[in-house]
């Protein structure tokens, strides 16, 4: 899903196949440990949040 913004929701629904809960900070965590391991060792980041929105894989200039 390369440039496609996923929503928190569709996250927890196809990774975990749990119903949608705002009140929980699994995806956020989540997503901490997958920038810590992808994001980190290198310049360019892929990983980034659209606000309001969910979150994107993309190589940004």
């Amino acid at each position: 899903r390369q440039g496609e913004v996923v929503t928190r929701a569709i996250v927890t629904s196809q990774v975990w196949d749990m119903n949608f809960d705002s009140d929980t900070n699994v995806v956020e965590v989540a997503v901490k440990r997958l920038r810590t391991k992808i994001d980190n060792p290198f310049e360019k980041k892929l990983i980034h949040t659209v606000r309001g929105m969910g979150y994107v894989m993309e190589e940004r200039p």
